[in-house]
């Protein structure tokens, strides 16, 4: 399972049930990366948008039983997606909000994060990848201008798991 993500410098991702940037870059890296594979996000982060993501498989992990979303599927529990992701032919790539992406943060092999060099105020952040020591930078892009602002995107991997972990 991977995870997509924009963060700031402080590694916030969002206020008040938002995106704190609206980048045409990062965005276009996203739709690449994620079209044709499952995206696994919480309910907030589904209504947020507004409409299931196009030419995705949209999963949204809900504690409300009798929730239903035009073109997602609903779960309440986590190990039920985790179960269906391993079992689907597709990518998939959890995609927010920070809860969620906590919840599955022990399924994450990958973590692929737009860095934004700035910082906005912030009610939602995401685990800093950079000072966990169970993942290691693999790729990081040249840095990019987006809207004014500079970006980079960069790509961890979780390092190889001692057998008694697994």
């Amino acid at each position: 399972m991977k995870l997509i993500l924009a963060v700031d410098k402080n590694w916030a991702i969002g206020r008040d049930n938002r995106m704190l940037y609206d980048l045409k870059k990062d965005l276009t890296h996203f739709k690449e990366t994620t079209t044709g594979g499952m995206v696994i996000m919480g309910r907030k982060t589904f209504d947020s948008m507004g409409f299931a993501l196009p030419n995705r498989e949209n999963i949204i992990l809900s504690r409300d039983k009798s929730l239903k979303r035009d073109g997602a599927l609903v779960f309440n529990d986590p190990p039920s997606i985790i179960s269906y992701a391993e079992n689907s032919p597709k990518e998939a790539f959890v995609i927010g909000g920070a809860e969620i992406a906590e919840i599955f943060l022990d399924q994450i092999d990958e973590a692929i994060i737009t860095k934004i060099d700035k910082e906005s105020p912030a009610d939602t952040y995401l685990h800093n990848f950079d000072k966990d020591p169970d993942f290691e930078t693999v790729e990081e892009s040249q840095p990019l201008i987006d809207n004014g602002i500079r970006i980079k995107f960069v790509k961890y991997k979780r390092k190889e798991r001692k057998e008694n972990e697994r």
